[in-house]
C-alpha cells in the first residue's frame, strides 16, 4: 500500500477517474465526499486552512487502484488537551463523514491509514466524526482495531430520521402518521389555496430544466428566513454561496440532484435540495420555507411532498435526512432511524492509549457532575 497526503485540488483533479470508481465500490457511500462534491467544498471553503489534507491510499497492483479516500484536518489539542489530533474534515455544510474506503481491500486501507498516523502524522488521537455507527465502515473499522489492539471510544450516538423505500408514498404517510395529523396537515394545505393557487414542482434525479431559476429560489429563500439572520445561509459568505453554486450545478450534471418546491400564486414559498449518491441512497441536505407564511407550516407540507415523491417517482433505496438529534419536524414525519457515531481511537503511537483512557475517565466525571448538580435531592424524614 502506498499512502499520499494531498493538499492542493489540481492534484486531487487529476485523480478524478480513479476516485470516482472508488465511489462506486466503497464500503458505504458518502455523497459529500464524491468528487463533484468535495472539490468544490475544499476550494471554496478550505482554501486558507493549511491544515486541511485528503490522505488517499493506493494498492500498488499493475494499474495503481485507489482504496481509501480520507479528508481530514489536523488541530493541536484534542478535548481541549495539548496533543495533536487528526480528523476527518466536515465542513459547515457536510452532515456525514464517512470516508471512501473500497469494499474488497478494507483491511489494506485500514492497514495503511495507520501506518501514517504512526509514522508519519505525529497523531495521538485520531476522530472520524458523523458516521453511521451500523454501517459497513463502523464494522470494518472496528474489527481491524480489535484485531490490532487499538483503543476505539463511541460514546458519541446520537439517532436521526431515515426514510426507506418498501411501501408507495400513501401507505407510507398513512401508516406513520395518526389520523388527526393527517387531518391538520390537510387544513394547513385547504388554508393555503384559500390565498391562491398552490403548486408543487420537483427536479428529480437526471433532471436540469430551469436550473438557474431553482438555485437562486434556494438561495434567495434560506437567507431572508432565519438561517440568514444567524448567518448559517448558504449565501451569506461568498465563498459559502459559490460552493453552493457548484455543489448544485454539479449534482445535476452528474445526475445525483433533486429539488422540491411548493409555490404560491407562481411564488415561491418553501423550497427543498436533496442529492444522491453514485448509488441508491440519498441525503436531505437543505430546506428553506418563507416565515410569512410560517403559520401554513409550508415547510412540513413540502417534507410530506418530498416523502411522495421519493417514494413513488424514483428508484431511491433510502433518503437520509441529515438533521440534527431530536429534531421536532422530521422526526414526527418519517419512521425509520440511523445511528450515527463519533469514533475517537487510538493511533500506534506510544502515549496515545493512556491520552485517550485519561480523557475518557475525564468526561465521564465530568458528566457525572453535570448530572448530580441537577438530579433532584430528598431530605430523610420527608
Amino acid at each position: 500500500m502506498t499512502t499520499q497526503l494531498v493538499t492542493a485540488t489540481r492534484e486531487l483533479r487529476d485523480i478524478v477517474p480513479a476516485w470516482d470508481v472508488l465511489t462506486r465500490q466503497s464500503l458505504e457511500p458518502n455523497v459529500f465526499y464524491e468528487s463533484w462534491a468535495l472539490l468544490p467544498a475544499l476550494e471554496a471553503l478550505a482554501a486558507k486552512n493549511p491544515r486541511v489534507a485528503v490522505l488517499l491510499v493506493w494498492a500498488d497492483t499493475a494499474h495503481s487502484r485507489l482504496i481509501g479516500l480520507f479528508p481530514l484536518v489536523q488541530e493541536q489539542t484534542y478535548q481541549k488537551f495539548p496533543a495533536c489530533h487528526w480528523l476527518n474534515w466536515l465542513h459547515p455544510h457536510c452532515p456525514l463523514g464517512t470516508p471512501l474506503v473500497h469494499q474488497r481491500h478494507a483491511a489494506e486501507a485500514f492497514q495503511a491509514l495507520f501506518a501514517w498516523l504512526r509514522d508519519h502524522s505525529g497523531a495521538l488521537a485520531f476522530s472520524l466524526n458523523k458516521v453511521p455507527a451500523e454501517g459497513e465502515f463502523a464494522h470494518h473499522l472496528r474489527l481491524f482495531a480489535q484485531q490490532h489492539g487499538g483503543l476505539v471510544n463511541e460514546r458519541d450516538t446520537w439517532e436521526r430520521a431515515l426514510l426507506k423505500a418498501g411501501a408507495s408514498g400513501e401507505d407510507y404517510v398513512s401508516t406513520h402518521q395518526r389520523k388527526k395529523k393527517l387531518k391538520e396537515y390537510s387544513r394547513l394545505r385547504r388554508r393555503l389555496e384559500d390565498l391562491g393557487e398552490l403548486e408543487f414542482q420537483a427536479l428529480l434525479p437526471g433532471q436540469n430544466h430551469g436550473l438557474s431559476d431553482w438555485i437562486n429560489d434556494f438561495l434567495h429563500l434560506e437567507e431572508r428566513g432565519w438561517k440568514g439572520k444567524a448567518l448559517t445561509a448558504m449565501s451569506c459568505h461568498q465563498g459559502e454561496r459559490d460552493f453552493a453554486e457548484d455543489l448544485i450545478r454539479n449534482a445535476a450534471a452528474r445526475g445525483q440532484l433533486m429539488m422540491l418546491k411548493m409555490l404560491l400564486d407562481g411564488q415561491t414559498i418553501a423550497i427543498k435540495l436533496n442529492l444522491t449518491s453514485a448509488t441508491q441512497g440519498s441525503y436531505a441536505l437543505k430546506i428553506a420555507y418563507h416565515e410569512a407564511y410560517a403559520a401554513y407550516s409550508p415547510g412540513v407540507l413540502l417534507e410530506l411532498e418530498n416523502i411522495y415523491r421519493t417514494l413513488d417517482d424514483t428508484p431511491l433505496a433510502w433518503m437520509d435526512s441529515c438533521a440534527i438529534p431530536n429534531h421536532p419536524m422530521i422526526n414526527h414525519l418519517w419512521a425509520e432511524r440511523r445511528k450515527m457515531v463519533n469514533f475517537h481511537l487510538s493511533t500506534p503511537r506510544a502515549l496515545s492509549k493512556p491520552l485517550l483512557h485519561t480523557m475518557q475517565l475525564v468526561k465521564t466525571a465530568y458528566q457525572y457532575y453535570q448530572y448530580s448538580r441537577k438530579a433532584p435531592s430528598f431530605r430523610s424524614g420527608i
